[in-house]
């Protein structure tokens, strides 16, 4: 339980990019955050390339990583600043930031309840209650600023993404597709 309240409070950490982006305009922000895709980029592939690199990279960075990240995958922070980046580039405003909120604290949410009260399993280690606790996170944030229809879509879409074993890592998949999908309603529907 350390380990993953270690790992869910540097995901919290990411809380400074929709914030930031409530008062900035789309081109300074797509700025900053391709700023830090770019260093996030540089980290991966100096990772893979450079031996004492990843040494030290996997010295102070262990705790953090899950599994799969320690054996050489990228890492979810990689994911992250990426799907911000396309969230932002691609999503009107309230969008972008309340998917990226979706990431964030829905799926900390999941992981926060499901390990420490779940108990009744759904697909693999999600828990019923872990994402039980996704969705009423990403309702909440999705109606402070959407449209209820489509925040309680992009919220329910938002936490069967976090839900199913897809084998692109969720903080990937959770914002741009539930982002995508309240895009697309925002767009074609007259709400």
């Amino acid at each position: 339980m350390f380990t993953e309240l270690l790992r869910k409070s540097t995901h919290i950490s990411g809380l400074i990019i929709p914030i930031v982006y409530n008062f900035m305009d789309k081109g300074s922000m797509l700025t900053i955050v391709g700023g830090f895709a770019v260093i996030a980029f540089v980290v991966e592939f100096l990772k893979w390339l450079y031996q004492p690199f990843r040494e030290v990279f996997y010295s102070v960075l262990r705790p953090l990583l899950r599994s799969h990240e320690q054996k050489g995958a990228i890492t979810g922070a990689t994911y992250f600043i990426f799907s911000a980046l396309l969230c932002i580039l691609f999503f009107e405003k309230n969008v972008a930031i309340v998917c990226i909120f979706f990431m964030i604290l829905g799926d900390s949410a999941a992981a926060l309840v499901g390990t420490r009260w779940g108990r009744i399993k759904l697909i693999g280690k999600k828990s019923l209650e872990g994402s039980g606790a996704c969705f009423l996170t990403c309702v909440v944030i999705a109606l402070f600023w959407l449209n209820p229809i489509i925040g309680l879509t992009g919220a329910f879409v938002a936490t069967v993404v976090e839900l199913l074993p897809l084998r692109i890592d969720d903080n990937f998949t959770v914002p741009l597709i539930s982002g995508a999908v309240m895009q697309l309603m925002i767009k074609y529907l007259v709400i």
